[in-house]
């Protein structure tokens, strides 16, 4: 592990910087925390607050369906909002100071914190309070941690490095998936938030409040093997104070450079569009299966489980694939997935006097084209800045495809509802509501596919050892 020591000399060639070997045993340990995170995505994000903060706001008065899942949006988009503007900030920060383990560390500690502080107070404000705190410290971790690649492995190994953390962060969405049903066979399922709403069902979340502390305890246990990863340092010998007027100055000037090559650009641009409508299928897609096609909770957790077994597999697949075809084809063939799977949702969800026109297990084909989807959209991410962002920047890019990410994750949100909306005003059904809601996304992939389309291939240039700007592109 000597290859890991610390450059000091800003002023070194910067493909210098990074790694010239691979440790694939330090690759596990660092991949542990992929498992983490997807913990924290899958068992907080995806089943615990969406349904406990519904359920919540009916406790406390607010009866509309629509009204409850307007403002349960309005913070998940706020949340999204802070992450946007400060993520190229701290990431110029990051990159500045040279260090990224320790930022991950910083991000997760707050992320458990903010959780583990939703069992203070059943309050829905309360809750929707800590969300903002607890989904920042995730996305932000998220970020520090995708930066780390560079400096733990060499260039033409990157994308199997990828595939290998992508492959063992499906452990954290099996665990999240055993971890609930656990909670719901000791404290029962949760109530349905769409019947309690439209049939005023009595409230049980006693099962969402224990899985929350038994997925934080499975978080901390997954980051235990993170804590002994080591990555490639370039520190610096300046003050915290000149750091940040060094950020600064590092920020505005890449800023520009997404601007100058358009390569960056469209990649940001098509990242924009195809996660908005991924992220928002991730994010709805329990409620989706519960509340818009008639699943039950368990129903529910069959599906993400057989989706989360494709994506393990998935990814070690596109791992392999990045390295050898580069991020573009691999994300063409990752749009074509989401657009199929969310085609057959709409489908799913459209009921006809009051029954729905296709079964529920339907929704088994939609877990199986997600699990392709989300098995590698992230990896492509990864792989798309190692390749547009010189090595000295890696964070600061990672920073600007926040900005993107989480955009697109307020309007997602914000879409959503107003779909939502449009279908009670017609008086549809929730199931009704829930295709119409999903329609958009399939537009906003079809954009995506259309830039993605536009940009230059670079990958045999970066396999050689070429960084940006590329001299094909100047």
């Amino acid at each position: 592990m000597d290859d890991y020591v610390t450059v000091v000399d800003k002023n070194v060639e910067p493909t210098k910087i990074e790694a010239k070997r691979t440790h694939f045993g330090n690759v596990f340990l660092w991949s542990s925390y992929d498992a983490a995170d997807t913990l924290f995505s899958q068992g907080i994000i995806s089943i615990v607050f969406q349904p406990f903060v519904l359920l919540l706001a009916y406790e406390q008065g607010i009866t509309n369906y629509w009204t409850a899942f307007a403002l349960m949006s309005a913070f998940m988009a706020f949340s999204n909002l802070l992450v946007a503007i400060f993520g190229p900030i701290i990431g110029s920060i990051s990159d500045t100071i040279g260090k990224r383990k320790s930022a991950v560390l910083i991000s997760a500690s707050l992320m458990v914190i903010s959780t583990l502080a939703f069992l203070i107070w059943r309050n829905f404000w309360w809750l929707s309070i800590m969300f903002v705190f607890a989904n920042f410290g995730y996305q932000a971790g998220r970020m520090f941690y995708d930066s780390m690649i560079p400096f733990i492995s060499k260039t033409d190994q990157r994308g199997i490095t990828s595939g290998i953390s992508g492959s063992l962060s499906f452990i954290g969405t099996f665990a999240a998936i055993g971890l609930a049903q656990v909670a719901y066979s000791i404290w029962g399922k949760f109530s349905e938030p769409g019947k309690v709403f439209e049939e005023g069902a009595s409230i049980s979340y006693t099962s969402l409040e224990w899985l929350t502390v038994i997925v934080i305890a499975g978080i901390l246990v997954f980051t235990i093997p993170f804590l002994f990863s080591k990555e490639k340092e370039n520190p610096n010998s300046f003050s915290f104070k000149q750091n940040l007027k060094q950020a600064r100055l590092e920020f505005k000037d890449t800023l520009k450079e997404i601007f100058k090559y358009k390569n960056a650009l469209l990649f940001i641009l098509g990242w924009f569009f195809v996660t908005d409508a991924s992220n928002t299928t991730i994010l709805y897609m329990q409620l989706v299966m519960i509340d818009g096609v008639g699943a039950d909770p368990g129903q529910a957790l069959m599906i993400i489980a057989m989706g989360g077994l494709l994506s393990m597999i998935g990814a070690i697949i596109v791992g392999v694939l990045l390295d050898k075809l580069g991020p573009k084809k691999n994300f063409i063939i990752n749009i074509f997935a989401w657009f199929i799977a969310v085609s057959i949702a709409i489908i799913a969800c459209i009921e006809v006097d009051g029954k729905h026109i296709v079964p529920w297990q339907i929704m088994f084909l939609v877990g199986f084209f997600i699990g392709i989807g989300f098995g590698g959209i992230w990896l492509i991410g990864r792989q798309f800045v190692f390749e547009v962002a010189p090595p000295k920047k890696v964070t600061q890019y990672q920073g600007f495809k926040q900005i993107a990410g989480r955009v697109s994750a307020i309007i997602s949100p914000i879409m959503f509802l107003l779909m939502l909306g449009l279908g009670a005003k017609l008086g549809l059904s929730i199931s009704n509501q829930y295709a119409i809601a999903l329609a958009p996304l399939l537009i906003f992939f079809t954009i995506g596919l259309i830039i993605v389309l536009k940009y230059v291939d670079v990958h045999k240039e970066y396999l050689a050892g070429e960084r940006a700007p590329y001299k094909k592109l100047q």
